[in-house]
């Protein structure tokens, strides 16, 4: 029978890849999701989506829980709260910024909302990782080493070496960077989506990026310059602190 095993650009990781990080106590705060001890933080909003026709050149497949794969384009938390009079910061919830919706949130309940479907878990744009690996390659060059976790819960990424956070423990492989950005720049896709890193970091640990398993956010911890330029950037970016509370 074959053995589940990550996507095959993966090789094993060492023991460690996976010591010696400074974790955050148990709490809700974004330390339970990447390590202390950074410069600085970055908030990055799942975008939430708003069909549109087949024929917009700007959209892109999105998998709905139909299981019918329609088109739409990813919307800002910024542009939603704009349009709902609404001011947009580091600690908004999307129920508090989304407008009318259904009770799950989920939901817009009216077409001319400049949303349809609320922000998803585990999700990071082609976009989004087009802009990341530019920045990133300033400090991680194609060929660097990295590597890349997925959580535990339900995954067949089973190996010895993995890193544990305050309620989240993942499984860790090792990759080249450039395989890990081709990789997460191909369309979006059941196979994108379910086999997902959710931790990701180079072999010199100068930054840290987690995609949130459960939560509608990614986060970011680096350098004081490589913050910066995220902010600066056309990311949707919220500066934050190891103990904000997750989004």
């Amino acid at each position: 029978m074959h053995e589940p095993r990550p996507p095959a650009f993966y090789s094993p990781a060492q023991p460690s890849d996976v010591e010696g990080f400074e974790i955050g106590p148990v709490g809700r705060g974004i330390d339970g999701h990447v390590p202390l001890g950074y410069e600085a933080y970055a908030w990055l909003p799942n975008p939430a989506w708003k069909w549109v026709e087949p024929n917009d050149e700007a959209a892109v497949a999105y998998e709905s829980n139909t299981e019918e794969t329609l088109m739409a384009l990813p919307i800002k938390w910024s542009e939603v709260a704009a349009a709902n009079g609404k001011h947009m910061h580091k600690s908004a919830r999307w129920g508090e910024i989304c407008g009318p919706c259904t009770d799950d949130w989920s939901r817009a309940v009216s077409p001319s909302q400049n949303w349809t479907w609320g922000p998803r878990e585990q999700d990071i744009t082609q976009s989004t990782v087009d802009v990341l690996a530019r920045l990133l390659s300033q400090w991680t060059s194609p060929t660097d080493r990295c590597l890349s976790g997925k959580w535990e819960g339900g995954s067949s990424w089973d190996t010895d070496n993995r890193i544990a956070f305050a309620h989240w423990t993942y499984y860790v492989w090792s990759c080249r960077f450039r395989d890990l950005v081709d990789w997460l720049k191909q369309p979006e896709s059941y196979e994108r989506h379910s086999e997902m890193p959710h931790v990701v970091w180079p072999e010199d640990r100068s930054w840290f990026l987690a995609i949130l398993y459960s939560g509608f956010s990614s986060y970011i911890a680096g350098p004081r310059q490589l913050i910066d330029a995220i902010l600066n950037s056309d990311l949707e970016a919220y500066e934050v602190e190891p103990t904000d509370q997750t989004q």
